[in-house]
């Protein structure tokens, strides 16, 4: 057997000599700079986190949540309801606002003309006036009763006239009669009856004509504040007057003056419409200024 294939004791003391070596080395590998770096860096924040107490960290939230509390004190609602709104935000809202404003104002205005149209009053809901219960009352017909029993005329010139007022032939005065209806007439009293075809005396007004002079015909009313002078004439307060054969008169403005002539009561309707219950011919006029 060779010799140098079997280790002497030198080689095994080398051997060992270098194992050890080895270990040294790799035992000096492994406490390098950078665990040293790292374990000073854990330090470091486990010195910051020992310096951070738990009373700094409730201060300084209660100090945000104070600040905050003032700011939205300070701030509208608009504000505080939008945190992050911006100027230029704000004054696109204001803009829009106006905007839309005038539109719903308009609207709300319509609903309540609208509102209002649909609903008429109902003079039941309330109290009424005196002027509109009388307004009430002559839409209603009155109950027909005689209210004069006997009236007499004196005469008067010329040709011996009665002289006669509006009031002797108003049919509200005499009978209680409103609307006036074409049976009229029968239910007059017998003093009234007997003006007709008799010769009477009346003042009145004279209605506009359609001309100033030469007039043959004209309407005689009760006073100058009816029809086209102020209020609607019952068809007592307003009649025709024919003039005398060959007699006319001019247009009389605005002053009384007195009619003489023959008296008809004589109901006259168009399309089932009174039209007319008295007139008066053969007439002349006295106007005394």
């Amino acid at each position: 057997m060779q010799a140098h294939l079997y280790p002497t004791r030198l080689t095994i003391f080398f051997l060992a000599f270098l194992i050890l070596s080895s270990l040294s080395v790799l035992e000096t590998g492994c406490t390098s700079s950078e665990p040293t770096e790292y374990r000073q860096f854990s330090d470091q924040i486990d010195q910051k986190s020992q310096d951070t107490s738990p009373t700094e960290i409730v201060d300084s939230k209660s100090s945000v949540d104070s600040q905050q509390t003032q700011n939205a004190e300070t701030k509208s609602p608009t504000e505080v309801a939008n945190p992050k709104e911006t100027p230029e935000d704000k004054t696109l809202a204001k803009t829009t606002a106006k905007q839309i404003a005038p539109k719903t104002e308009t609207k709300a205005s319509e609903d309540k003309t609208l509102a209002l149209i649909a609903r008429k009053p109902d003079p039941k809901d309330r109290a009424l006036t005196e002027q509109e219960k009388k307004e009430l009352a002559a839409l209603e017909p009155r109950e027909v009763k005689l209210l004069i029993k006997n009236r007499t005329f004196q005469k008067t010139s010329p040709g011996d006239a009665l002289r006669v007022s509006y009031d002797d032939i108003d049919l509200l005065k005499v009978l209680n009669m409103e609307p006036v209806t074409p049976n009229a007439p029968e239910l007059m009293p017998q003093w009234l009856k007997n003006l007709d075809g008799a010769r009477i005396r009346i003042r009145g007004f004279m209605y506009p004509p359609f001309q100033q002079t030469g007039n043959e015909f004209f309407m005689l009313a009760r006073d100058n504040q009816i029809c086209c002078f102020g209020k609607n004439p019952k068809i007592y307060d307003l009649f025709p007057v024919v003039m005398r054969d060959g007699v006319t008169t001019d247009y009389i403005l605005n002053r009384p003056f007195d009619v003489v002539g023959t008296f008809h009561i004589k109901a006259e309707s168009i399309d089932d419409e009174l039209e007319r219950i008295y007139m008066i011919d053969d007439a002349i006029v006295i106007d005394q200024k």
